[in-house]
């Protein structure tokens, strides 16, 4: 398996680290690289597998004298900046948009060891990108492009004080080892422990999550890393499961939970459609639109109370038309909601 690049700022930081200790005039041992990263021989010699597969021209010399391989990077494919070795990228300026627009998307770890790392990547790719002097066409001066994109601060969950948590969760992603973790599940008050398998991580509605397999049960789960209490890092390695797909598990959610099937269709009215009919809800969906301008949405999707707590926030905007339990269950909620803003507003 390659090396993971999908570990957010901390693997992209480790691949810039090796590029500079690869451009040096001496090169770099697999010790060094393992020492200066924090990666095990393994993972190293993954890195370097994935660095050739991607075109990066490595050359290997013995050394005389300790007869350790060093491997070098081809001093006419590196950049040098004031504190940086840089491999030479010819990026488009749609490229480099695109990659800002990406980076800016950083808020979620907000007062973490993570968005420092990312600050300072920006900070050093930069340099590699147009600057705030260049032009377009016509002679206009072009606007930085740290300046065209930023991210909305509402609804982030805080990771200030899981770094450690963090760099032992990408530990075992990179290096398929097992972890030992506690985890506070909101649907219960005890803490509960597992041993996992560390498959993907990925974002949420400002919120990070990680695809774990629970090996004694055989399952995959979602887990909140905010909702992660301790992570230790175990000797046990693990081979990741085949047919494993992430994406197409998320697809069949309508949130993030994975039982539950459901085949639900829903009217919306003709001020609601527009907003239904906009996005995309489930691979499995259909509309139907009708003469008033509302439409009738099917779709097939798993997470019955992640489906009930989006239409609630339609009010009377969405009507459940089957299955019928799941009209039932919106009705009693309904009406418990009725029962609750019945009466005056009682005074604490």
């Amino acid at each position: 398996m390659s090396y993971s690049f999908s570990a957010y700022g901390k693997n992209i930081s480790k691949i810039l680290k090796a590029v500079d200790l690869l451009a040096r005039p001496q090169g770099a041992t697999n010790k060094e690289l393992a020492s200066h990263l924090g990666l095990s021989s393994r993972s190293v010699f993954r890195l370097l597998s994935t660095l050739s597969d991607l075109g990066f021209p490595l050359t290997d010399e013995r050394d005389s004298f300790g007869g350790e391989t060093r491997h070098f990077l081809l001093e006419s494919f590196v950049r040098k900046l004031p504190n940086l070795s840089m491999p030479q990228i010819a990026l488009s300026p749609r490229e480099s948009i695109f990659l800002y627009f990406l980076l800016a998307r950083d808020s979620i770890f907000a007062d973490s060891e993570v968005e420092r790392d990312l600050s300072s990547l920006k900070a050093k790719l930069a340099a590699l990108l147009p600057s705030p002097t260049s032009t377009v066409s016509g002679g206009r001066t072009a606007m930085p492009l740290s300046s065209l994109f930023t991210s909305s601060p509402n609804g982030l969950k805080s990771y200030a004080g899981h770094d450690a948590i963090l760099d032992m969760l990408l530990d075992g992603l990179e290096q398929l080892r097992a972890l030992h973790i506690t985890y506070s599940s909101p649907s219960t008050p005890a803490t509960k422990s597992y041993q996992v398998h560390p498959l993907k991580l990925f974002e949420h509605r400002g919120g990070l999550y990680l695809f774990v397999r629970l090996p004694k049960h055989d399952i995959i789960r979602i887990l909140a890393i905010d909702r992660i209490r301790t992570a230790k890092l175990l000797d046990t390695s693990f081979v990741y499961p085949q047919g494993f797909d992430a994406e197409s598990l998320l697809a069949s959610a309508f949130d993030l939970t994975l039982d539950d099937p459901v085949t639900a269709s829903i009217r919306f009215s003709p001020q609601e459609a527009p907003f239904v009919r906009e996005r995309h809800w489930s691979d499995d969906q259909s509309i139907e639109n009708h003469s008033d301008g509302s439409i009738t949405l099917t779709i097939s999707t798993s997470g019955t109370r992640d489906l009930l707590r989006w239409l609630l926030s339609f009010g009377s905007g969405a009507e459940i038309l089957s299955p019928p339990s799941l009209r039932d269950a919106l009705r009693d909620e309904a009406l418990k909601l009725a029962n609750l803003y019945s009466g005056s507003l009682s005074s604490s």
